[in-house]
Parts: C-alpha cells; structure tokens; sequence
C-alpha cells in the first residue's frame, strides 16, 4: 500500500475532498488541544502536595468535564467524521460542509461555557457535562454535524465498499453502529423520567456511551490495518477473509442493543449491569484477536521493519490497549484503575489516529515522512500513557478514588506517592506529547500552505529551531496563566469571601469531594439493593465505607447486601458495628437477628429482634413480620427443647 490508498485519481481525490476531510481534522486537532490544556490543570490538582495550589481545587471538576468532553467525544468523532469523508469520497457540497459548520460551533459553545460563572460539573460517565444551557446546545450542535457526517458519507461509502480495500469495510460498519448509538440516545429521552441531573446525565449516556465504543474499536482495527500495511510493506492480514470476519466480530455485538433495551427498564439497575457486562465481554476479542496478529508478524518481519515511522506508533497503540483489557479485568470498585483502564484503550485509538494523522499530512503535502519530531512524538505521548495508566493503576489498587483529588487518609501510604509521582510523570509525558503532535501537524499544514503560495521559492536551509520552540513554549504557558486566572475568579460574582490558605482550600475541596461521592455511592447502593443486585451494591458500599468509615447506615446496608448473598457472617460484623456507632441504628437489630438466625445461632437472633421491637414504633411497618419471626423462634427452640429432653430420658432410662 502506499499514499494513493488514500487519495486515489477517481473519486478520492477531487479537490473539494481534501480541504472537507483536512477540515475535520482540524477540528479534531483542536479538540485534542484543549483536551491537553484541562489534563495539565488535572496533572497539578492531583499532585500529592499537603495542599492543591490555590484555585486549581475549584477547577477540577470543570477541567474534568471538558478534558473527558473534548478527548473522547470530540476528538474520537471528529476523526470518525474525517475517516467517513476519506471512505466515502463523495465530492463536497453544501450539506456536507453545513455538517462540519454544525460541528464547529458545537466545539465553540462547549468550550465558552468554560468561562460563565456559576457553571457546575456534572461528572456523569462517558459524557460528563457543564451543567448549563449553553453547553447544552454545544453538544447537540456538535453531535447533528456528526450525525449529518455520518448519513451523507454512507450511501457513497455502500456503493465503493465492494471489492476496495478492507479498512473501509471497518469504517462502514462503524456508521452503521454509531447510528444505533443515535437511535438509543433518542429512545432514552423519550423514555427517561429521572430529574436529578447526575443521574439523568447518567442515564442518557450510559446505553449510547458503550455503543459509541464499538464505533471507535471498528475505526482502531481499520486504522491499525493501514498502519500494518504500510510497516510490513504488504497485506496486514492474510487471508482477506480473516479481517472480514474479525470486523464482523466487532460490530455483532451491536445486535443485542434491543434486546437489552426491550428487556430491562431504564432506570434499574439490571439495565446499567446489562450494559456493563455487553461491553465487558463484547469489545475486545476480535481487536484483540487483531493486535496479535500483527504483534506475530512485526516480530517476525525482523529488524528492517522498524525503518518505518509509524512502526513505534502501531506497536505502542497496541501495547496500551491489550494493558487497557488487563486493567479492565482487575476492576473491582470505582478507584483510579477505572481511568487506568481507560486511558489504556482510549490512549490506543488516540495514538493510532495520531499515526494515521502523520500519514495524511504527508499524503497531502507531500513532505518526506519520518522528520525527527514526528518520530519522536509518539513515543514520548505512547510512554507516557504507559506510566500514567500504570501509576493510576497501583494508585487504585491502594484506594484512591476516582473522579476526585487526593484523600487525606492516603498521605501517611508511601506508596500513594510513589504511585502518584508515576502517574505525574506519565501525564506531563502524554501532555507534551500530544502537545508536540498539535505543533507538528500545525507546522506541517503551515509549510504546505507557504510552498502553495510560493511554488518558485528555493527552500530555505534548515535552521535552529530552538528559539521557535522556545517562543512555542512560552505561549502555551502564558496561554495556560491568561485561563487559570479566567476560570479561578470568584463565581459568585461581586460576593467577597473571606481569604483562605492554600491548604484550607485544598482540604476543604477534598472533604467537598468525598462528601459528594459517599451521596453518590450510597444512593447508587440503595437502588442496587432495592433490585437484589446485592454483589454490585456490596461493592458500591464498600466504597462508602472506604470514604466514611463510621457512617452506621453504610455498615447496616452492607450487612444487608451481604445477607442476600448468605455471607451471614460478615453481615453480623457489619450489624454489629452499625450498633457500636449508633445504639439507636433500628434496622442493624433487625438485620442482626436475620443473621443470626442463618448462622443457627436462634437465642441471639431471639435477643437481636426483641431489640428491634422494643425500640420500633407502633406503626413501624416492619414490627408485624418482627412478631411472627419471634414468635416462629419460640416455637424452634421450644420444639428443641422437647427434643432435647426427650433424648436425654431415653438415656436415663
């Protein structure tokens, strides 16, 4: 394969297409920029200071928001967009242009949002948001550019896909399951009766979040394709029908999408555990499958392959998404191996795309490839990925919760900083790297630009490009002071509040933050249990506890938990220690004595229940089922009695 897969005479390479597809890349390019600016306010936030500098506190969730918002949702559809208009290569025309217009002004909403005052985070999986009207209107803007991309490249696309190279089969596919996505956003709005915005938040993304990641692992298997076909210097995959089948592996999970859906409420919890376990078990075989495959066939090209620039790229995207299944499968409650995991695989289809970006730059203009920066770049982002998932990882194994800054109770662990220092260097590392792939494929686009308009121009000899460099760093610094100096004024407007030490602000926010994820876990708990998913609440409980382990609630709802699944045992520990915090805690006496009563133990559980009905009040609706348990255990230990004496007269006689 060479550059014209890409830009062939007939149709691909009309020049209405170029600056179409060059467009959505661009605004790919821009989303991962601002991506980078947040994850660097998000580096320093969860650095393992005695306190958070003075202003980042208040910017975490909001860095977060737009740091997850623009990586994996803009940044991953925009390339999407530009894979669908390369594919397609249908000409140009007003509509598909209006679709990329939409998408712009999408990006411009969501980020101005940044700036308003009094704009909270709502960190909700997959599409976390700035909970205001504007964002709001961004991000449906940008998705119906995106849908609009979609609906225009697929006829064409259906027309050419037969008999052209197999990557485009991988990008058909891929509209197809990001209409499903559409299709469940639509019927979740309609359906969705939840008014807490978290939780409905939560709800709207959660069935479109995981169908929308079989859209970006169609896209990392067609990409990885090209890829191994320009490094081994032929055909990735052998025989074609190999990467036929593996493709259709990929996207056949997608026709479960209704029957879960059909099958199981909105708003249960056996839908959110549906969902979970689809995706857990759907989306890694056949790219999995694929990475090895052409891991077997790099080892076996030998040495000579690595001459080829994007051979450290292709390798690295497919080290960090086979860690990324591992971290996954490690997974047991919501710490930072959740973001290890995800940074994983999500730092492969970034870094893939990042490749695919050098190969059309050089496509389109053609500059000579391999240039010094560009091969560095990759793997100064891809080694920093390595790291910042491996630190978060060992982070999360010890406890660190996700989606909130550094606990009080991890500072004395020094492997917390150890942990922490890794995942600070790996994310400086993937900072500056995606960083430098911003500046090259700019300075690419730039030098491009100069020799259209000059074509007679001798070229310049290279010269120093320290100074530039210099000048680059300084702006992105000052760039960087000019928005944390915007997003950390007072949002309460002309209020003034009383001055506070760094620390005071540091821990006052971390307090703020476990307080609002012990809510969160709880109430998540609470649905769980009220659904029997009793191992899924265990876990959510278990969380609290970690976070406020004298909460007597927390200790009698895992009790609870724990009975559903007859660990009778340790659900009268957690009872018990519900009553040593709280005396007057009613329903840990209640619990204890069905505890007991399934550890044999009936004269306790007797004791446990008369408690429970001393204290209970008259209407209490539980105090009949209390009574008749009681009365049951009289008529047990009665009738064992009688038993008792009866054999023991037997003996004496």
């Amino acid at each position: 394969m060479n550059a014209t897969l890409w830009l062939p005479a007939h149709p691909h390479n009309r020049p209405a297409v170029r600056p179409l597809s060059a467009g959505w890349m661009l605004l790919a390019l821009a989303a991962l920029g601002i991506s980078t600016l947040c994850a660097l306010l998000l580096v320093l936030a969860r650095l393992p200071w005695s306190g958070t500098p003075v202003g980042l506190g208040a910017l975490f969730g909001r860095a977060l928001v737009l740091h997850v918002s623009q990586a994996v949702v803009v940044w991953f559809l925009a390339c999407a967009a530009a894979l669908w208009t390369l594919a397609s290569g249908a000409a140009a025309s007003p509509a598909r242009w209006a679709a990329l217009a939409l998408a712009v002004a999408g990006l411009a909403a969501m980020v101005l949002t940044l700036f308003l005052p009094e704009v909270q985070p709502v960190l909700a999986n997959y599409v976390p948001v700035l909970n205001h009207p504007l964002f709001f209107a961004g991000l449906v803007l940008f998705a119906a550019g995106i849908a609009l991309c979609g609906a225009l490249a697929l006829p064409p696309l259906l027309r050419a896909v037969r008999g052209a190279a197999l990557w485009r089969l991988g990008v058909l596919l891929s509209i197809g399951v990001a209409g499903v996505a559409l299709l469940a956003l639509l019927v979740t709005l309609v359906q969705v009766e939840v008014q807490e915005a978290a939780a409905r938040f939560e709800l709207l993304a959660w069935g479109p979040g995981h169908i929308l990641q079989f859209v970006h692992m169609l896209l990392l298997m067609s990409v990885w394709t090209v890829l191994g076909e320009q490094v081994l210097g032929g055909p990735a995959m052998a025989p074609r029908r190999t990467l036929q089948g593996l493709l259709l592996l990929a996207a056949m999970p997608v026709l479960g999408v209704p029957f879960i859906y059909t099958r199981y409420a909105l708003e249960s919890a056996e839908f959110r555990h549906a969902f979970t376990l689809w995706m857990a078990w759907g989306i890694w075989p056949a790219a999995a499958l694929l990475a090895l495959r052409l891991l077997l066939q790099i080892g076996r090209a030998g040495r000579g392959v690595w001459q080829s620039p994007l051979a450290a790229p292709l390798l690295l995207s497919i080290l960090l998404f086979l860690l990324g299944c591992v971290l996954g499968a490690l997974i047991r409650s919501d710490t930072t191996l959740v973001p290890a995991h995800y940074h994983g695989t999500v730092g492969a289809v970034t870094l893939a795309y990042m490749a695919l970006g050098y190969h059309l730059l050089h496509a389109h203009t053609g500059q000579a490839q391999g240039l010094a920066l560009q091969r560095v770049q990759p793997l100064v982002y891809g080694c920093g990925l390595l790291l910042l998932a491996l630190g978060l990882a060992w982070s999360g194994w010890l406890g660190a919760p996700r989606k909130s800054t550094h606990l009080q109770t991890l500072l004395d662990n020094p492997g917390y900083f150890v942990a922490m220092g890794l995942a600070r260097l790996g994310g400086l590392l993937a900072i500056g790297g995606a960083g430098l792939f911003v500046f090259n494929i700019a300075r690419g686009l730039w030098r491009a630009r100069a020799a259209t308009r000059a074509p007679a121009r001798q070229p310049r000899p290279r010269g120093d490009i320290r100074l530039r460099a210099l000048g680059l760093t300084l702006a992105l610094v000052g760039a960087l002071g000019v928005l944390l100096t915007l997003l950390s004024a007072d949002s309460r407007g002309t209020q003034v509040a009383a001055p506070q030490t760094s620390t005071e602000s540091a821990q006052d926010h971390a307090r703020q933050m476990r307080l609002a994820e012990v809510d969160r876990r709880f109430s998540s708990g609470v649905v769980l249990l009220s659904g029997r998913n009793f191992e899924l609440a265990a876990s959510e409980f278990q969380r609290v506890l970690q976070l406020a382990p004298r909460m007597p609630e927390a200790h009698v709802n895992m009790g609870f938990a724990l009975l559903g699944t007859q660990r009778y045992a340790g659900a009268k520990d957690f009872f018990t220690a519900a009553i040593d915090l709280h005396t007057g805690q009613l329903n840990a006496y209640y619990g204890l004595a069905l505890a007991l009563e399934g550890l044999h133990d009936l004269p306790g559980a007797r004791g446990a229940m008369r408690s429970y009905i001393h204290l209970a009040r008259a209407d209490d609706p539980y105090l009949t089922r209390a009574n008749a348990a009681l009365w049951e255990w009289d008529g047990e230990m009665k009738l064992a009695q009688q038993t008792r004496g009866s054999a023991q007269g037997g003996k004496l006689r």
